[in-house]
């Protein structure tokens, strides 16, 4: 393994190579905006390089892309004047103690924790977020649902949502949508993508060319939100 840069106009790809005896072809990976190239042991380095600069416009596209997909959310520490996610964007966050009742409240784009005690902890301001995702969850996301199961043709026949830490969303035989709470925290959009996802279950039970062709009818661009996802997840759950 070496790590090598090359410049292409005014930009410098820094990228890793990374021989192996079982590597046949050469092929060029991104993850999280770093670039790797996976080559026979035998490829002298100039064409790795001639690669690279074949592909040069894709690369820097692309770590564009994770750039500007990269943490758009920003993690709650729960603290005062911080932020929490919603839909999409991180809106500020209001503690106010010593008040008559524990409740979370959004209200002009700002979030407001009112809580009796007078210097609550990060786990009640948590535990009042979490509140208030599970009873604001539901009238989107049912909305979702009705929206492309029309589109669809599929009849679900009801929606739980739950607090899910290892899967966005799935769907039962006996008709029953199941949505992570946490998508609340994403985009409308990324929520539709995971919406269809299991609705086209309905349809194809597995992830064969089908399911993906389907699932591209009714949304072309679904694998910019898988990308939004891949990006952010760590920040949601």
């Amino acid at each position: 393994m070496m790590m090598l840069k090359t410049r292409h106009g005014k930009s410098t790809i820094t990228y890793t190579v990374i021989r192996g005896k079982r590597i046949k072809t050469s092929e060029i990976i991104i993850e999280k905006g770093k670039v790797v190239i996976r080559t026979p042991p035998d490829k002298p380095l100039e064409e790795i390089e001639k690669i690279i600069q074949k592909k040069a416009e894709w690369i820097l596209k692309k770590q564009q892309e994770y750039k500007r997909l990269a943490h758009q959310i920003a993690r709650p520490t729960f603290k005062p004047d911080s932020t929490l996610p919603y839909l999409g964007k991180n809106y500020p966050l209001y503690i106010m103690g010593g008040r008559s009742q524990d409740k979370l409240r959004f209200v002009n784009g700002e979030f407001l924790a009112t809580t009796k005690s007078q210097n609550p902890s990060e786990k009640a301001i948590r535990k009042l977020y979490q509140e208030w995702l599970m009873k604001s969850a539901m009238p989107i996301m049912r909305d979702s649902v009705k929206f492309y199961a029309n589109r669809l043709g599929v009849k679900p026949q009801r929606v739980i949502i739950k607090d899910l830490k290892n899967r966005w969303g799935s769907a039962t035989k006996s008709g029953t949508v199941n949505l992570n709470v946490n998508l609340l925290k994403a985009p409308q959009d990324v929520i539709d993508y995971i919406v269809l996802h299991e609705l086209c279950h309905f349809e194809i039970k597995d992830h064969s060319h089908h399911f993906w062709n389907l699932l591209h009818k009714f949304m072309p661009s679904y694998e910019k939100r898988i990308e939004w996802l891949r990006v952010n997840a760590g920040n949601l759950i």
